[in-house]
């Protein structure tokens, strides 16, 4: 890997022309994504939920995707699964389900390692077991990566050089907030230059604030969002024909979990407003257009012959 792909991101060249998506009237298609992993499945708690009693604790994974899999059917729409090693290897005929019902299976990591944390070798090792087993169980090769907590960023920039020697063409790892990415990045797809190849960027929604970037896409800032402050900038967005990138999770769509000593500002984004999710997801599936970011980066080739 080159020194060049090692230093800060302003160092990468970064192309803005993007794929434009339209679909009938003049309506733009979002990105709807699902983090699949288990309510366990939490970074820096190693402490309080080591990594050798996952197997013993009670999983809830497939009857919370299930769930989302139920608003997604009704809706008609795909979505793009990042789906994490570990439930893949545990739960096969799940990762077939959501493949055969159309829907894009990508890579979330295999025992959701923060990107920063792992050599390049580590990183290697770990992507080509992903591929091999997601590869398995669909007879499709991912091509889309989103590492854990969003974890390339400035300390791991070199990830998106080995995304692209691996044969990855997207990436939507790189936050535009504050603390766990930077405010500089793009807000909108982009297409990202590295020794190895050009790799696009696809980052989640967020709204530019006077206090800086508010992460809207997911989480607890989706959820704590009033819906007409979001409805209205997901359509500014669409009328220049860029897509609002969401982002969920299983554990959303299930009772609470609690974890014993876990710190107050996890459990804020973990749990905080939690109850909103469902109903956020119901009102966006409502209003706009959605499909995977494989079909958006093909122009959406492989998109329904007539939208819902």
């Amino acid at each position: 890997m080159s020194d060049s792909c090692r230093g800060p991101f302003n160092l990468l060249k970064t192309y803005v022309n993007r794929p434009t998506l339209v679909w009938g009237n003049n309506n733009a298609l979002n990105l709807l994504t699902l983090d699949l992993e288990d309510w366990f499945h939490i970074c820096q708690v190693e402490h309080l939920l080591p990594r050798k009693d996952w197997d013993r604790l009670p999983s809830t994974v497939v009857a919370d995707t299930q769930k989302f899999l139920g608003l997604l059917q009704r809706s008609g729409y795909r979505a793009t699964f990042f789906v994490l090693g570990y439930v893949a290897d545990r739960y096969p005929d799940l990762i077939r389900r959501i493949h055969h019902m159309g829907h894009e299976i990508a890579y979330h990591g295999w025992d959701h390692e923060l990107v920063y944390d792992l050599t390049p070798h580590e990183f290697h090792r770990i992507l080509r077991k992903g591929i091999k087993c997601i590869e398995a169980l669909t007879g499709k090769r991912p091509i889309g990566f989103r590492a854990p907590q969003w974890s390339i960023n400035d300390r791991s920039i070199w990830a998106l050089e080995i995304l692209a020697e691996e044969g990855f063409v997207y990436d939507s790892s790189m936050a535009p907030v504050r603390f766990i990415g930077n405010e500089a990045y793009p807000r909108i797809p982009h297409l990202v230059s590295t020794p190895a190849g050009g790799i696009w960027e696809l980052p989640p929604l967020t709204l530019n604030t006077s206090m800086g970037n508010y992460p809207a896409g997911g989480g607890w800032g989706l959820r704590f969002l009033p819906y007409l402050i979001l409805k209205q900038a997901v359509r500014r967005m669409n009328r220049q024909h860029i897509p609002a990138l969401f982002y969920f999770h299983p554990r959303e769509f299930s009772r609470r979990r609690s974890v014993a000593g876990l710190p107050a500002a996890k459990k804020f984004v973990l749990h905080a407003g939690i109850w909103g999710s469902e109903a956020q997801l119901l009102r966006l599936l409502t209003d706009f257009h959605f499909t995977s970011l494989e079909q958006y980066l093909n122009g959406g080739l492989d998109y329904e012959t007539s939208p819902p």
